[in-house]
């Protein structure tokens, strides 16, 4: 395969798990980009939230947040979409009513909740962790609570790129995700997990696949020629459109099935950098 661009997911991918970018990928990947290769990256993320984590002075050629919400180059601005205000407020608030941890995220600005809530969000995080909870995660959220949200007494609902739900009880994520599903009936929007449990909204039709193929078609490149590395459900999209699919070694199982390959460590063991040293 003539690799010409390489999209890459963040969390339980390039990240380790304490949210953060190994020296050695960051020189590597600058090596890639050397020899002339695009490296993107495509997240879940807001593109404040990439900020928080990437190291400023690395700069990449694409870049794909929360979950296709946002794309951008180094130069320009491709795409940028927002929720309908009328579905913020009746979702945030079967959340609460159902006391559903979520964050809501603008495009720029912290994320936020009302500060009435802050409670049952802090006891979210003391029941028993269970293992199909990864260490990042649990890092993230904890991160969040400590420092991270912007805890706020009313929500605003404009240049809104995703809310996400999170719960330690998978039942309770999968209920969620039910009657998600069930108030896509009355206003479509796109739904996206990057773990057993949680899930994002977003604008229908909004996928990272889509974030990606609009690069694609900034640089030039053919799909064909496209590399893609990720571990979870939200990467799926990107799967179907590469032309080389790698699934990280924790990645859940209908996530590896659908790749081309897996790689041989974990994200704990800094896995990305270990397959791309290779590639």
């Amino acid at each position: 395969m003539n690799v010409k661009a390489i999209a890459l997911d963040m969390d339980g991918t390039l990240l380790n798990p304490n949210g953060l970018v190994e020296e050695s990928l960051i020189h590597h990947l600058q090596h890639l980009r050397e020899k002339g290769i695009k490296i993107f990256i495509a997240t879940g993320r807001t593109q404040k939230e990439i900020d928080d984590v990437f190291p400023s002075h690395i700069h990449l050629d694409g870049y794909v947040t929360a979950n296709g919400m946002g794309i951008y180059t180094k130069k320009k601005q491709l795409a940028q979409f927002s929720l309908e205000e009328h579905l913020l407020r009746k979702v945030i608030a079967e959340a609460r009513e159902e006391k559903i941890y979520y964050e809501v995220h603008p495009v720029e600005e912290s994320r936020f909740a009302l500060t009435e809530d802050k409670d049952y969000f802090i006891s979210e995080l003391e029941k028993t962790i269970p293992r199909t909870l990864l260490e990042n995660e649990l890092n993230s959220r904890t991160e969040a609570l400590r420092q991270n949200i912007n805890w706020v007494n009313h929500l605003s609902y404009e240049n809104i790129v995703k809310v996400y739900f999170f719960s330690v009880d998978t039942t309770k994520i999968n209920d969620w995700k039910n009657r998600l599903l069930e108030l896509k009936q009355e206003t479509d929007f796109s739904m996206s997990s990057s773990s057993l449990h949680n899930v994002e909204i977003m604008v229908s039709g909004v996928t990272k696949g889509t974030g990606i193929q609009l690069l694609l078609d900034e640089y030039r490149i053919s799909k064909e020629s496209l590399l893609v590395v990720g571990d979870s459900e939200n990467d799926l999209p990107m799967f179907e459109l590469a032309g080389h699919a790698v699934a990280m070694k924790n990645a859940e199982d209908n996530v590896k099935e659908q790749a081309d390959e897996v790689t041989t460590f974990t994200y704990e063991k800094n896995g990305l950098y270990h397959y791309l040293k290779n590639l």
